[in-house]
């Protein structure tokens, strides 16, 4: 009797002493992880893409619609804000192009008149001129001049008064060659391409690829972005086929312009807005070290995406995922009730699709300076896949260890990281991240790896919130919390 009463006693001790030990390790920092929901970063994503805010185009009074909406909710969550004069925006100037109409695209060729429709056929460029052209169509190879290597698609055509039609990328696609840098990293812009154009005398630009591109700078010439399709019915009357162009210029590196046979008839419909003006949105919570909260660790991704060109792009993938990461990793973080030794700032950055404009603003008016600042963690398209990447984490091993056991202890998907790179200077910045590394504030880009439940579009009319994976996305958010709140506790980095 006196045994199984001894027993009794021993088994409860042991059970009382068991929870409380679960009782306190679930601390304020692990009851805010589980908080971190996949149903609420969904929502967030669905918010940034409702029609109201017409696709967030930079410069638009629907993107600063936006911006409020999530101001608001850095607000409620205790962050305090990081902008002009007490607010949560960091102004900054822009231009922006409206669509006012949706103007036209016909093809004709000796077998008659085509017309074309907008969405399903084409875009009007995003910042193409207000008017309209009629021109015979000179097949332009690639569009680009590059006298120092012996190259130039103009050379034996006369484009005055002439449409163009011009491919993306460049001629030179093997890595091995000698030339592969410089092609790649001087003349793989097409705002280049376009003020080449213009240059030479065309009256309007047919890019082929039926995709977006805001990046294109207004520069007084009327352009549209084209199907393969609407390509290949141009070159048709000259008996000539796309691909084996494209692959005999890419063989030789020597242009193959010519003048296709036929004409077209394109007008667009816009209004150029050239004073106008945009922001990033900026959060903050403050440290509690006396030194640290001057050395903040950024944590960022761009809201804004490409507007209504012909149908509205809601650019769920392109960046409303990584932005509503941005957003739980930040209520988490304000709703914990954590005191970080480190300053933690939070950034939406706006103009991405301009060319990085915002980040590139932020970089030269920072809210800490720039050689205090920790690093730049990026965040640009990040909802799909089962694995994560940690772009040049690799090389700070104190930074690493803090990713590694949060995703190793509770997450358990594949990490993949890198060592880390400085972009060279002449390399096209294409993610706001690589602004804060030229600037020489280590930055990683956080992406996700793997097979996606979902095909992914770029740049598309078909980027919406039903294509991405809120699950990924959740241990996404949940992978940086507890990874920046290890990083910003550790007194000992400096």
């Amino acid at each position: 009797m006196f045994k199984n009463i001894l027993l009794s006693v021993s088994l409860f001790c042991a059970c009382t002493v068991g929870l409380a030990q679960e009782k306190a390790a679930y601390t304020p920092e692990m009851q805010a992880f589980h908080n971190i929901s996949s149903n609420e970063i969904y929502k967030f994503v669905e918010e940034l893409c409702k029609p109201e805010y017409q696709g967030r185009q930079a410069g638009s009074p629907e993107y600063m619609a936006c911006a409020h909406w999530a101001a608001n909710r850095f607000a409620e969550w205790g962050l305090k804000p990081g902008g002009d004069q007490g607010s949560y925006f960091q102004h900054f100037p822009i231009h922006y192009t409206e669509m006012t109409g949706p103007g036209k695209l016909e093809v004709i060729t000796p077998a008659g008149r085509k017309s074309y429709q907008i969405a399903k056929d084409y875009f009007p460029g995003t910042n193409s001129l207000n008017g309209k052209t009629k021109a015979s169509v000179l097949y332009a190879g690639y569009g680009l001049t590059a006298p120092e290597l012996g190259y130039d698609d103009y050379k034996g055509i006369d484009p005055q008064n002439k449409i163009v039609l011009i491919e993306s990328g460049v001629p030179c696609t093997d890595r091995n060659h000698k030339d592969y840098q410089a092609w790649n990293e001087k003349y793989i812009s097409t705002v280049g391409r376009i003020a080449n154009a213009l240059k030479h005398g065309a009256s309007g630009v047919l890019l082929i690829g039926k995709t977006s591109n805001p990046n294109i700078k207004h520069q007084g010439i009327i352009f549209c972005h084209i199907s393969e399709e609407i390509a290949n019915e141009i070159l048709k009357p000259s008996g000539q086929e796309r691909k084996a162009l494209k692959e005999k210029i890419n063989k030789s590196l020597k242009p193959a312009s010519f003048d296709t046979g036929c004409e077209v008839e394109m007008q667009t419909e816009t209004n150029y807005n050239p004073h106008s003006q945009t922001c990033n949105v900026i959060a903050v919570m403050e440290g509690t070290d006396p030194v640290l909260k001057n050395k903040p660790l950024i944590l960022g991704a761009h809201l804004d995406h490409l507007g209504n060109h012909g149908g509205i792009f809601r650019g769920a993938w392109d960046n409303a995922s990584g932005s509503a990461i941005v957003l739980e990793t930040a209520k988490a973080f304000g709703k914990s009730g954590l005191s970080p030794k480190r300053t933690i700032v939070f950034i939406l950055f706006g103009a991405e699709e301009c060319g990085i404009l915002g980040s590139a603003y932020y970089v030269a008016h920072p809210l800490y300076p720039l050689a205090q600042t920790l690093c730049m963690i990026n965040l640009d398209m990040v909802g799909g896949g089962d694995g994560f990447s940690m772009g040049g984490i690799k090389s700070f091993p104190q930074l690493e260890k803090y990713f590694a056991d949060a995703n190793e202890k509770y997450i358990h998907r594949y990490l993949k990281t890198s060592e880390y790179r400085k972009m060279s200077p002449t390399a096209v910045a294409r993610t706001d991240g690589a602004t804060f590394n030229r600037a020489d504030v280590p930055t990683f880009h956080t992406g996700t790896t793997g097979k996606y439940k979902n095909p992914m579009y770029y740049h598309d009319l078909r980027d919406v919130p039903e294509l991405l994976d809120p699950e990924i996305m959740e241990d996404v958010a949940k992978f940086l919390f507890l990874g920046i709140a290890g990083v910003t506790s550790d007194a000992t980095i400096q």
